[in-house]
């Protein structure tokens, strides 16, 4: 709040028109002053506003430009992961043909090449064990010959269970020597090296 300041006047020596005049005069001189006071106060404050929007503004664009860099970070790291897990499921399906295919292939086996894959199978067969043979109803033939070859007398019963080697029945063991269940315990421990030989 702005005083005005007069100076002392002697009122018994002044006229009214005077005094009054001068109380004029010194107010419109201190308005004056209070107005250019306020003008460059009014300044100071627009430049501090135009400062501030600025700053405001380049705080702004920093923020989304951080919002924008932590986005981009977050799709990339996502389309990453997805491209890593799509070759991961990729290999595993390759991984998995292989198998499949290796599978394919052993019961498709001409009789003489099946005889051949039986009789290895037999020989790691325990000695001296007394049981029965199950074998795919469609390879009896070739799994007595194989018997035969490897000087075991084990009696073969046929089943359409299974599709291609056997299962050895002992009084109180099983061996098996089922295909799919070989390829089955063979997956775990080769498919890192399957993986490997496919993709480098």
């Amino acid at each position: 709040m702005h005083i005005l300041t007069y100076k002392i006047i002697r009122l018994s020596t002044m006229p009214i028109v005077d005094i009054t005049n001068k109380i004029l005069a010194d107010a419109s001189e201190e308005a004056g002053s209070i107005i250019k006071n306020t003008e460059t106060k009014v300044s100071e404050l627009s430049d501090a506003t135009k400062i501030l929007k600025e700053n405001t503004k380049k705080e702004s664009v920093q923020k989304t430009n951080r919002i924008l860099e932590e986005n981009e970070r977050r799709i990339v790291s996502a389309a990453e992961q997805e491209v890593k897990l799509k070759a991961d499921n990729a290999k595993r399906t390759a991984v998995d043909i292989v198998f499949e295919n290796t599978l394919k292939q052993l019961l498709s086996l001409p009789s003489k090449e099946y005889e051949e894959v039986i009789l290895s199978l037999l020989n790691e067969l325990p000695e001296n064990t007394n049981g029965e043979i199950i074998a795919p109803k469609e390879r009896k033939i070739e799994t007595e010959s194989a018997l035969k070859k490897a000087k075991l007398k084990y009696e073969v019963e046929a089943t359409n269970k299974f599709k291609g080697g056997f299962i050895l029945l002992g009084e109180n063991f099983e061996s098996n020597f089922v295909f799919e269940e070989i390829l089955r315990n063979k997956k775990s421990a080769l498919e890192v090296e399957v993986a490997r030989i496919l993709f480098n």
